[in-house]
């Protein structure tokens, strides 16, 4: 009962704090709520409250009315706009129409000592790469691969900032800053958990092999390793997939390959997209510092405690 009192007071705030960009949804028992959808299924709709996203079954929708967001009207292209990544589903239905659609948004990060993938999340150059993959190294080229009717151009960017790392999880954000053909290409991120045994796909460069696609399952959904959960998969994954996207059958990114066996057929490792997502809404705690360059910030140790001197001394 304290449930339901809840949730139609939340209903009825809502309703009350629609904004400029918000869609109407009206609701079978009369309640509405006055928030952007974010993403929609055959089951569900999204919507951003702002401090949380609320998931709504279709069965309890009367009607929605979209008129004050008109770049939602296309059911095909739900996809939310955040900071520095788009969520979403593009409802893409096949492999072929994944790769086509993202493709051209999976780039080689290569720097002098070998190369990586990597796939851009913003327009304005914005990408996701492996820590492991520019580890050390400060000067990079990102390729990127442009269709031009019947020809597809290397376009070679030498003008790379690192933009953010977060060691921990084999991150690294990079940023394209030469000039371009705006906007760039992206991928759409995931927001929901993935599914155990669902199909997936990945991009990448393996062996420099460029734009090569190999197709899975999600054989697991959370093998941990030194403290951090990997999704594992069976697509084929090579030296050169790191820092690649990994697909659901949707063309949502759902991970970041990372690593793979050598010597075992199938066993392959990707991070969880939530990482991804959390490292890009709080990127200034994992900003780049030249003079530290595994890490963020330089945070300087704390002093010395007097007190635990002083008794270090007397019990001498």
């Amino acid at each position: 009962m304290r449930k339901t009192v809840a949730m139609i007071t939340l209903l009825t705030v809502c309703a009350l704090c629609g904004g400029v960009d918000a869609d109407t949804i009206v609701l079978k028992d009369r309640n509405s709520i006055s928030a952007p959808v974010i993403k929609e299924s055959s089951e569900h709709i999204y919507v951003d409250l702002g401090f949380d996203i609320l998931k709504i079954p279709r069965g309890s929708i009367a009607s929605i009315d979209r008129s004050s967001s008109p770049s939602l009207k296309t059911p095909s292209s739900s996809i939310a706009s955040k900071a520095l990544y788009a969520l979403g589903n593009p409802q893409v239905h096949s492999t072929a129409e994944g790769v086509q659609a993202f493709g051209p948004a999976v780039v080689v990060v290569k720097s002098p000592a070998g190369l990586g993938s990597g796939f851009i999340v913003h327009e304005d150059g914005y990408l996701i790469t492996n820590f492991h993959v520019i580890e050390g190294q400060k000067h990079f080229t990102i390729t990127q691969f442009v269709q031009k009717g019947a020809e597809l151009k290397h376009v070679i960017h030498k003008e790379i900032r690192i933009v953010a790392l977060d060691v921990f999880h084999d991150l690294a954000v990079l940023q394209i800053e030469d000039e371009h053909e705006a906007p760039f290409p992206k991928v759409v991120l995931s927001m929901e958990e993935p599914v155990y045994g669902e199909s997936v796909f990945v991009i990448g460069n393996p062996a420099g092999l460029e734009r090569t696609v190999t197709e899975g399952i999600l054989s697991h959904a959370g093998r941990l390793f030194e403290g951090s959960l990997y999704l594992q998969i069976d697509a084929s994954v090579n030296p050169g997939n790191s820092g690649g996207p990994l697909f659901n059958g949707h063309g949502q990114v759902i991970g970041v390959v990372n690593m793979g066996s050598q010597i075992m057929q199938g066993l392959n490792f990707a991070i969880p997209v939530r990482h991804v997502t959390f490292l890009l809404d709080h990127i200034e705690a994992y900003a780049y510092d030249k003079g530290n360059s595994e890490s963020g910030f330089v945070y300087v140790s704390a002093p010395p405690n007097p007190s635990k001197k002083t008794k270090e001394g007397n019990h001498e």
